[in-house]
């Protein structure tokens, strides 16, 4: 059996960028994507350097964790975005395995590795299939570390906005004049709400894990939560740092704020 280095690069760095991909989609975390195209060519060399290295576990242990330091290194979920790459990675080889048996034959070439001889197109399309059911049908299903959304409907100039806020208990901004705590949305999902002068913004000072920074916040008509009506609120602008993460901002809600019971409901 002839092994080409250039293919074996090229099917396993694909395949390296779409279970990173998936790995951050599944967890609502947005990494840039030339991170993960550079992880997944770091992969693709090892993989070349695989067919001719000492056949070591702990040399793939390490070369798997340089991978996922390169992609996830600095998104704070490091070790969790890389337990689940691994996770699909088994997955996918699986499904392989299974596909090879299936569809083709199993070989045993050079230094241990095992080759599923399949058509192109099924490995390509298990490939694409399972990049497509983590990404939509499972997306978000490791996100939220035991945070809960909220429903809040935010008015502001006879306008309303619906959207998904993640119970935070990590922010701790609050309106210097009463002391209750502010929701940090992205800009792109108040838009309709923004003022559009900038006499009606206020500015808030917090620190966050890159330092101190200051945003613009504005104070809404009307804010619910679940349905629970709390008045009026200051809201907090961010830049959109959420991504596709299935919410728009984070709220940390105060006990006399009915916290418990609007994260039941939430439930519910």
């Amino acid at each position: 059996m002839v092994v080409y280095w250039d293919l074996a690069a090229l099917v396993n760095g694909a395949a390296d960028y779409l279970l990173l991909l998936s790995a951050a989609r599944l967890a609502g975390r947005t990494v840039p994507r030339l991170r993960l195209l550079g992880a997944a060519a770091f992969g693709a060399a090892y993989a070349v350097l695989r067919l001719v290295l000492p056949c070591s576990p702990w040399l793939t242990a390490a070369a798997f964790v340089g991978m996922a330091l390169l992609a996830f290194r600095g998104t704070g979920r490091a070790l969790k975005l890389g337990l689940l790459t691994l996770l699909l990675s088994c997955a996918l080889g699986g499904g392989v395995l299974l596909l090879g048996q299936c569809c083709g034959t199993l070989e045993r070439v050079a230094r241990g590795v095992i080759f599923a001889q399949l058509p192109w197109g099924v490995l390509l399309g298990a490939m694409g299939v399972t990049y497509l059911l983590l990404s939509t049908v499972f997306r978000g299903g490791a996100r939220h570390d035991g945070g809960e959304l909220l429903r809040v409907r935010l008015t502001h100039g006879g306008k309303t906005v619906t959207l998904r806020l993640l119970h935070d208990s990590g922010n701790l901004l609050t309106d210097p004049l009463t002391g209750e705590s502010v929701p940090v949305i992205g800009q792109s999902a108040l838009r309709a709400l923004l003022p559009e002068r900038e006499e009606g913004y206020i500015t808030l000072s917090c620190t966050t894990a890159g330092g101190s920074r200051v945003l613009r916040a504005f104070y809404c008509d009307s804010v619910r939560v679940n349905g629970r009506d709390l008045g009026r609120r200051l809201v907090a602008v961010s830049p959109d740092i959420y991504g596709d993460s299935g919410f728009q901002g984070v709220w940390r809600m105060e006990e006399q704020e009915g916290a418990h019971e609007l994260v039941q409901a939430a439930l519910e």
